[in-house]
């Protein structure tokens, strides 16, 4: 193992992307770092995009008139790259407001219950919430170009078709390159139960949020609850949130972590000396879910937004990021030099909504107990 003073070196850099707003260094061409634009951009008759059509002559032209505004409790990173190149792709103008899918969800229901709501499209992180927010009236049914494609798929269109599945979130574990070299560092998920790495991981906790009580359930389903138990008496760093959590990683306080895939490598390519891990047991998934609001159906912008996010281009970005796509039947794409499962795959664990209203107390209890965690 190598010592942490090569990666404590990290701490300057990282203290300057937060220092310059770290989640909005893509104001300029940095989506093309992530995916290199489509050379097809057809907008002669409406808009098309590699051969599928995302809006009609009379809908894209409506739409270049106002911006739409998104209201989003996905990553700050991932919705600026995400809207920097829905704009590239579409000239079309997008607002974004971005918060956690807690306190997200707070604000809208505030908003849309005194009628005034700003958002016409909401993208939260949590099904329980996205159902909440449809009983609420604050998703309408809209039918995209794709959605005979997407309802014939599980997991994918909900309530009618008032919100869908825009892309999965995973969750795997990831270890500092600085410290560690190839041949020293986790490969599977059970070798994180070796005592080399006592003391030596990070973790959220199960309770901080869907995409980590998914990993829990993932855990438990794929390896039984004692491989919780074992991994607890690990004596792992136990975090709140994500970003602390990789910055804690980067800079060499932990030398591996379990992390949000998308989040992580974005924190990779902006130089953090990390190294993701895809293990051949499989990784798990959660949501990211979006749905026009009333307002937002009488949005051109809005419809050409959620038909570009289901469109082969959009999803392909989104895989291009780190997310798994809704869609199966786009062609595959890596994240960098990783490629992660398709949504179909038996080694993509998906945490549904039956799970998440089911079983998200027992699993967080489950955590809590193994991990000795009262927080």
């Amino acid at each position: 193992m190598r010592t942490k003073a090569a990666a404590l070196t990290m701490s300057v850099l990282l203290a300057a992307t937060a220092a310059c707003g770290g989640g909005h260094a893509d104001d300029g061409a940095g989506h093309e770092q992530v995916l290199a634009m489509p050379d097809d951009i057809d907008t002669s008759d409406g808009l098309t995009i590699e051969g599928e059509r995302i809006a009609d002559d009379d809908l894209y032209e409506a739409a270049k008139k106002d911006p739409v505004v998104l209201y989003s409790g996905s990553g700050q990173k991932s919705e600026d790259l995400t809207t920097a190149r829905f704009t590239a792709e579409t000239g079309i103008d997008i607002q974004l407001m971005r918060m956690p899918t807690s306190k997200l969800s707070e604000r809208v229901l505030s908003e849309h219950g005194a009628n005034q709501l700003q958002a016409d499209v909401v993208r939260v992180t949590d099904p329980i919430v996205a159902q909440r927010l449809s009983d609420a009236g604050v998703y309408v049914p809209y039918r995209s170009p794709t959605y005979d494609e997407l309802a014939g798929k599980d997991n994918a269109v909900f309530d009618g078709g008032r919100y869908l599945t825009s892309y999965y979130s995973v969750y795997t574990f990831a270890y500092n390159s600085a410290m560690l070299a190839p041949e020293e560092a986790p490969k599977t998920w059970r070798d994180l139960l070796d005592p080399t790495w006592e003391k030596e991981l990070g973790v959220v906790h199960a309770g901080a949020g869907g995409t980590v009580t998914a990993l829990a359930a993932f855990h438990i389903d794929r390896f039984g609850v004692n491989y919780l138990r074992r991994l607890g008496e690990q004596s792992p760093r136990i975090f709140d949130t994500t970003s602390v959590q990789i910055e804690a990683l980067a800079r060499g306080e932990i030398s591996a972590a379990t992390l949000g895939f998308n989040s992580t490598y974005g924190a990779k390519i902006e130089g953090a000396p990390i190294e993701l891990v895809v293990p051949d047991e499989g990784v798990s998934g959660s949501f990211n879910l979006m749905g026009l609001t009333p307002g937002g159906a009488h949005s051109a912008a809005a419809k050409v937004f959620v038909n570009w996010t289901m469109s082969k281009s959009g999803q392909k970005f989104a895989a291009a990021q780190g997310f798994v796509p809704a869609r199966t039947d786009t062609p595959k794409t890596p994240t960098g030099k990783y490629q992660l499962p398709s949504a179909d795959s038996d080694k993509f664990h998906l945490f549904t909504p039956e799970d998440a209203e089911k079983r998200s107390g027992s699993t967080v209890r489950a955590w809590n107990d193994a991990f000795e965690f009262t927080g």
